[in-house]
């Protein structure tokens, strides 16, 4: 069980999906996180992989993630909020996934593996930090508002390293800082394609941007789209808002068609444990207790079923399946401990 340290709490994405650790007394992610996942989500294959750099508490790589089978590797430099990403994800059983690493993005080219990522995602600190200019006092606010530990061109510069020729970087930042954000990505070999402006009401300057931009091509062919208006004149959020907010019945329909599939593991007779993989598991279970189930498990009855989760999609719950059987006999006895399973 994903245990909570003091000040913290569990808030809810996309409906009741998805679940995120925050601390009560820090930022918690807002709606230009959700923005910026949902505009990047439709673009992320199955197959790619994925950079989200100042992930935060992985509010947005975990929503992606919700909606594609691609690989995800999430950077964060402070303590708490990493260690809030980490719980998050294990919360939300992506760990075979998202791997979370705790670094400043600036030393991301020694770890992650330079022109290999497909996408880059960026949600990074809004505001330039001069020498004399008041910042928030608390430390953990002033770093994720302030370019404190990075910068702008940093960051550009970073993302464009990690991308693939031809590899799309999403970055959601504030509009005044658009004129240099297409210099920097021009002077580090990206360019700019599209421009989603938002807006709190119409009528009302954009305060949000999201920006698509793509490595190694030609500097012609940007978008600006029409602005995204937030809120209605009452105040709600407007019906696409409320989309990438919360999960809707027709989207909901569509995943309860999908059928369920699910990832076990079984206590054996000689103590060891067995990964599996079913759309039923009342039925499995009798195929392994009857010799049929496998080869493995033909010699260690009767085996006993201890765990499962429930996935929408057969390929994620081959990948789990996939990723418990490929760890150590402790590991699997610490994923267990900690998912309150005695054996």
């Amino acid at each position: 069980m994903v245990e909570l340290k003091d000040n913290e709490r569990i808030d809810y994405m996309y409906s009741d999906n998805l679940r995120i650790i925050q601390d009560k007394t820090a930022f918690s992610f807002s709606m230009d996180t959700l923005f910026l996942a949902y505009w990047a989500k439709d673009l992320i294959r199955d197959k790619d992989k994925v950079a989200d750099l100042c992930a935060g508490n992985c509010a947005a790589t975990i929503y992606m993630a919700y909606f594609n089978r691609a690989h995800y590797d999430a950077v964060e430099i402070q303590d708490e909020v990493y260690s809030q990403a980490v719980r998050s994800v294990e919360l939300n059983e992506m760990e075979n996934r998202i791997s979370v690493y705790q670094d400043n993005v600036l030393n991301a080219p020694h770890f992650l593996r330079k022109d290999s990522y497909d996408v880059v995602t960026v949600n990074p600190p809004y505001f330039k930090a001069p020498e004399g200019h008041e910042v928030n006092p608390d430390r953990k606010k002033a770093i994720a508002r302030h370019e404190l530990l990075i910068n702008l061109e940093q960051i550009i510069e970073v993302a464009s390293g990690l991308l693939k020729m031809k590899g799309k970087m999403f970055m959601v930042h504030r509009p005044e800082r658009l004129g240099e954000i297409t210099y920097y990505c021009i002077k580090h070999d990206l360019s700019i394609k599209m421009v989603q402006p938002f807006v709190p009401h119409r009528g009302e300057d954009a305060n949000l941007v999201i920006v698509e931009a793509v490595k190694h091509t030609g500097t012609d062919g940007t978008v600006l789209k029409d602005a995204v208006e937030v809120h209605e004149a009452n105040g709600d959020f407007t019906p696409l808002v409320q989309r990438i907010s919360r999960e809707t019945e027709e989207d909901k329909a569509k995943h309860e068609a999908q059928g369920k599939y699910y990832f076990y593991v079984l206590l054996c007779n000689d103590g060891s444990f067995y990964g599996g993989f079913t759309n039923d598991l009342e039925h499995r279970l009798k195929m392994h207790n009857s010799g049929k189930g496998a080869k493995y498990t033909k010699t260690r009855r009767p085996v006993r079923m201890i765990y499962h989760e429930q996935f929408d999609d057969k390929r994620l719950a081959l990948k789990r399946e996939y990723w418990f059987k490929h760890h150590s006999r402790a590991w699997k006895e610490k994923f267990l401990h900690e998912h309150n399973i005695k054996f």
